[in-house]
C-alpha cells in the first residue's frame, strides 16, 4: 500500500528544514499534526504537514519534526504579486 504524500517529493529539503524551524520546540509541542505554509522556490506556495517523532538508541532518545505531506496552496494576501 502506498502513502499519499502529495507533492512532498517535489519540495527541496532546505524548504522543509526552514519550515520546521518555525514550529514550536519539538520536545514540548503537542502530539498532533502541525502545518506550515511557505514559498518553496520553483514549487510555489505549499502547506507542509509535520508530525513529532522520536528515535531511541539504548537509553537515549531524540525528538524531531518529520514532514509527511505537502500540498500546493494559493499565495497568502500580499505575497506573490508580480507587480
Amino acid at each position: 500500500m502506498t502513502q499519499d504524500n502529495g507533492i512532498l517529493r517535489r519540495v527541496p529539503g532546505g524548504y522543509c528544514a526552514a519550515a520546521s524551524a518555525t514550529l514550536p520546540p519539538v520536545e514540548t509541542a503537542e502530539d498532533r499534526p502541525h502545518e506550515v505554509v511557505i514559498e518553496a522556490g520553483h514549487v510555489g506556495w505549499v502547506r507542509i504537514y509535520f508530525r513529532r517523532m522520536r528515535v531511541r538508541h539504548h537509553k537515549h532518545s531524540h525528538w524531531f519534526w518529520h514532514p509527511y505531506r505537502a500540498e500546493p496552496v494559493e499565495a497568502p494576501d500580499g505575497h506573490g504579486d508580480p507587480r
